[in-house]
């Protein structure tokens, strides 16, 4: 079992998810996994996500359940002793997880 739940909710930001995912997968702690949880975009985030970060796990919603209910759903749905919510528009320095466990 992964020790961190990273969620990152998105919602038509593609454009964003290159660098957001990218910068997840330059952590120097490895014991996490990654879920995106998609709010119903329709400009081919998860397709994306699907061919270039095959290792997070997608929960596609039908639609725009906003970011607090979709963080929710997410949070409900994972087995770990921690969770992180990362905004889609953000990157995550290389120590970042670590410092959060390490604190």
């Amino acid at each position: 079992m992964d020790q961190v739940s990273v969620i990152v909710v998105n919602w038509n930001g593609k454009e964003l998810l290159s660098e957001c995912l990218g910068s997840l997968k330059k952590q120097a702690y490895p014991h996490f996994s990654t879920v995106l949880v998609d709010n119903g975009s329709t400009d081919g985030s998860v397709d994306f996500v699907r061919k270039k970060f095959p290792e997070v796990r997608i929960m596609a919603l039908p639609e725009n359940t906003g970011f607090s209910v979709a963080n929710n759903m997410a949070i409900r749905s994972v087995n770990s002793k921690y969770v992180a919510l990362l905004n889609n528009d953000a990157v995550a320095h290389p120590l970042w997880l670590k410092n959060l466990v390490a604190a």
